[in-house]
């Protein structure tokens, strides 16, 4: 659970920093981080929707990238670096979802 309110906080902190800038998030931006709090509630609720997106910003491309070029463990293992198990499996699972439903196969069932 430490670990989790860490890289909360880490992701608040670069909404913090983000502040106001330029143009809001994409639709598929949003529906990524509305997708990531539905797998993740306990960490990432707190966080506005356009927030949450913003701060994630081409995460979930990036994710669906890895599992293009590898698998579970290669994208798991990429956002890891800076979330918790929790937090890398709902941004991988939320990924699936939006960015690329091709690569479901590779998601580990249970």
């Amino acid at each position: 659970m430490k670990q989790s309110l860490t890289a909360g906080a880490a992701v608040f902190a670069a909404l913090i920093l983000a502040g106001c800038s330029g143009s809001g998030p994409s639709a598929d931006d949003k529906k990524y981080a509305e997708a990531v709090t539905a797998a993740d509630p306990a960490d990432f609720s707190d966080i506005p929707t356009d927030k949450l997106a913003h701060a994630l910003g081409s995460e979930g491309d990036e994710l669906c990238g890895q599992l293009k070029r590898g698998s579970f463990e290669a994208a798991a293992a990429y956002a890891k670096t800076e979330f918790s198990d929790t937090e890398t499996a709902a941004l991988i699972s939320a990924a699936v979802l939006v960015y690329c439903p091709d690569q479901k196969s590779k998601i580990p069932k249970g």
